[in-house]
């Protein structure tokens, strides 16, 4: 009889203790990670547009010719998104604000073949989340 209760062990309590802890780290740890990648991917998505935004006037701008550009250097203006990339008004870009800044090229041998375009755009009433990108109008 001595030799049947010896073959039937289970886990002890300890055991079973020692493994709901490490079970629930886990679980804490992932659910972390997961809430990090979501709040991450949001953030993407929010500024997504704004990049295909400013993407968009960037190239507009690029096709323009130098001299065409020229007048404009030194200037940081306001763009109307609607009109630059010919969009009808029903369009969902009434939400941004975009701003256009031309300026020489700072290496010497460059200023009088390149010009800089910078291209800023915000989400109204979010100015210090804007989104920029950079390009360069060749003469």
């Amino acid at each position: 009889m001595n030799t049947l209760l010896n073959k039937n062990r289970g886990f002890t309590l300890v055991e079973v203790l020692l493994s709901i802890t490490i079970l629930s780290i886990v679980i804490l740890v992932v659910g972390s990670v997961l809430a990090n990648n979501a709040t991450y991917t949001k953030m993407a998505d929010n500024k997504l547009p704004a990049i295909q935004i400013a993407n968009s006037i960037l190239q507009v701008y690029q096709q323009k010719s130098f001299t065409d550009l020229e007048p404009e250097i030194g200037k940081k203006e306001q763009v109307n998104i609607q009109d630059v990339l010919g969009l009808d008004s029903s369009s969902e870009v009434s939400q941004y604000k975009a701003y256009v800044e031309i300026s020489k090229n700072e290496d010497s041998r460059l200023t009088n073949r390149l010009l800089l375009v910078k291209v800023s755009v915000e989400t109204n009433g979010d100015s210090g989340n804007a989104t920029e990108l950079e390009g360069y109008v060749k003469q």
